[in-house]
């Protein structure tokens, strides 16, 4: 494989690679704002599982 092609494929993974990063800190902030609200549920004694938002 040339260089030309690997730095392609590298570039590609890399792209990839940022895409998927995007998901998952898109996914931890969603999951810490649930943590949030729980935790706050479970401070005040709130046991009304809907969303407060």
């Amino acid at each position: 494989m040339g260089m030309l092609e690997e730095w392609k494929r590298l570039k590609q993974e890399n792209e990839s690679l940022k895409k998927e990063n995007e998901i998952l800190l898109k996914t931890i902030r969603q999951m810490q704002k649930t943590q949030d609200r729980l935790i706050v549920r479970y401070i005040t004694g709130n046991k009304d599982l809907r969303d407060s938002d």
